[in-house]
């Protein structure tokens, strides 16, 4: 696949190019077409797992996998379309980031989970995070959602917010609406988060292997408790509970803290930004 240049243009709104597709109001159509191919996608799906045999198809959560899938695909070939150009941002990067990426994705993750866990949750949510976050997750959390969120959210919306708005805007609004895309507050506070975390890393690098190995790395580590449990419980601190004293938890979140802070400074070092700042809007 071709690769995108790292210039960026600089022409004012009234005459920016296709490529700069989206501007914010155009996102935020994006997240809603996502969200309207489901609605199509369900009904054969939902009736052929209807009509399946019990653990056939249905089983590891496929017909989920599929309507997943499907409704991201059609929804990044429509966003291709609208910007003009079917290229993604896939240039090579330092290797050596790989590994700085994995730990400070762990720790970072242990700083998010004390945030979450004290959001308050209705009885109705909990049940249904419940019954969402099982084993037939993992197929569309670990393996999917890092390519195809990452294409979306990154490789086409916050590519084209990098080219009509300041960094800082792109970045935080590009997060935004990852989060609230979640649409629950357990999930859209994390993802908020983490998601200024992959806007950095796409701005300096203008390439999304590293956004999507973040990204597999952090629901990967989401997604163990799973190995022991038939449910994930999304508002519960598991990393407390498992150490076992607030003292010693406290320390871990200390230590977290400084290795998330020093993974940034190595990475700071390791990636230098590859493209001037745009005009902003």
């Amino acid at each position: 696949m071709e690769l995108t240049s790292p210039s960026m243009t600089t022409t004012q709104p009234s005459e920016l190019a296709p490529s700069s597709y989206p501007s914010l109001r155009q996102a935020w159509w994006l997240i809603i077409v996502l969200f309207l191919w489901q609605i199509p996608l369900s009904i054969p799906i939902g009736a052929l797992t209807y009509f399946s045999k019990e653990n056939d198809w249905t089983l590891y959560g496929l017909p989920e996998l599929v309507i997943y899938v499907v409704a991201f695909v059609l929804t990044i070939r429509y966003g291709l379309r609208k910007r003009g150009s079917s290229q993604l941002a896939l240039a090579p990067v330092n290797a050596a980031a790989f590994p700085v990426v994995a730990i400070g994705t762990v720790t970072l993750g242990l700083l998010i989970e004390p945030l979450t866990s004290i959001l308050p949750t209705p009885s109705w949510m909990q049940r249904l995070l419940e019954d969402i976050f099982t084993k037939d997750l993992i197929w569309s959390a670990v393996l999917a959602a890092p390519i195809v969120e990452e294409i979306l959210l990154r490789g086409i919306i916050l590519d084209g917010f990098l080219k009509r708005y300041s960094p800082t805007k792109a970045i935080v609004w590009s997060a935004a609406i990852f989060g609230i895309m979640h649409l629950n507050p357990v999930q859209s506070v994390g993802a908020f988060i983490l998601g200024l975390a992959l806007g950095w890393l796409y701005y300096r690098t203008r390439s999304l292997w590293l956004c999507i190995f973040l990204h597999f790395v952090n629901n990967s580590v989401g997604s163990l408790g799973l190995l022991f449990e038939e449910n994930l419980d999304m508002s519960r601190n598991y990393t407390r509970q498992w150490v076992g004293s607030d003292p010693l938890y406290i320390g871990v979140l200390i230590g977290a803290a400084l290795i998330t802070f020093g993974c940034y400074l190595l990475l700071n070092r390791l990636l230098p930004a590859r493209t001037p700042a745009p005009q902003p809007e």
